[in-house]
């Protein structure tokens, strides 16, 4: 009988002890709401998990960047508008100084207009983020032009590398750009040079030095309005990257849930179950308890 009687008693244990553990599992599954508490519970489904989470995290830094390289191509878009406008502004200045009937405080006004636009259109090609100049190439710590003297530029200053992003695989975005492409292109000095040699040309009445000035002013138009259709472009890219990464993170998201989530309703369940059964195994322990000196001596 003593045999028996321990051996029940360890086997009675052993039950409390399995329901128990049960009973936890399903409590924290519960509580939690995942299904595996380590990597030991399900080593193929968390191999799964890490893959998961690792494309989760890369499609995490992809929209990163394209918030980033949205923001820069933003304070450009917003640049080359002013340039559009400024340069604008300057060919309506220029033809208000022309013809025989203006004076000479009408040229005199002109010309200084249009120094006060060669120092905003100065400012715009100058533009920072966060302490890099966009418009100055992978130079980025240099201003495009600098100021070397009263109504004196600099040369460009940055260089024709022109900096990228990449907002989603394969696919990358300009997030600083070649300043002189914008401002000189093909033509003998950029257009700050020009706009100071066109004010000299306006005081001077001087109209044959007036179209040269006028003609730079049509290209450098030109260069800036193609160099924001490309941001335009570029703006367009990363709309339709967010779009894919935003349907990308979906199913990344779904195949998680997959892996790593519990069914709520089927741990609810187990737990009740559990429960019955670590009550039912501490009933058969206490009864084996009640056992008798004489029963157990027998």
């Amino acid at each position: 009988m003593r045999i028996v009687f321990n051996t029940s008693f360890e086997e009675s244990i052993r039950s409390v002890n399995r329901a128990a553990e049960s009973m936890h599992e399903a409590q924290r599954q519960v509580a939690s709401g995942k299904r595996m508490a380590t990597p030991s519970d399900d080593p193929l489904g968390a191999v799964a998990a890490v893959n998961e989470h690792d494309a989760l995290s890369r499609l995490g830094a992809y929209a990163s960047a394209a918030d980033a390289a949205a923001y820069r191509l933003g304070l450009v878009d917003s640049a080359l508008s002013d340039v559009l406008t400024q340069l604008t502004a300057a060919q309506s200045a220029t033809v208000s100084a022309r013809g025989s009937s203006r004076t000479q405080a009408d040229r005199n006004a002109a010309s200084q207009q249009i120094l006060a636009i060669r120092d905003s259109l100065q400012a715009d090609i100058n533009t920072k983020f966060q302490n890099a100049y966009l418009f100055s190439g992978s130079r980025v710590d240099r201003p495009a032009y600098a100021t070397t003297a009263p109504n004196t530029f600099s040369a460009y200053q940055g260089d024709v590398d022109a900096t990228r992003i990449e907002v989603e695989p394969g696919r990358s975005v300009a997030s600083t750009f070649d300043g002189a492409a914008i401002f000189q292109g093909g033509d003998p000095e950029h257009i700050l040079d020009a706009l100071t040699t066109l004010a000299t040309a306006i005081t001077n009445n001087d109209d044959a030095a007036i179209q040269v000035g006028v003609d730079a002013i049509s290209r450098a138009f030109d260069r800036a309005t193609a160099a924001q259709s490309a941001v335009g472009n570029d703006l367009r890219v990363i709309d339709d990257g967010r779009i894919r990464t935003a349907a990308s993170k979906v199913g990344v998201i779904a195949r998680l849930t997959t892996v790593e989530d519990a069914d709520l309703a089927q741990a609810a369940s187990q737990l009740a179950q559990s429960e019955t059964s670590y009550r039912a195994a501490l009933a058969s322990a206490a009864t084996l308890g009640r056992v008798s000196l004489m029963d157990y001596l027998k």
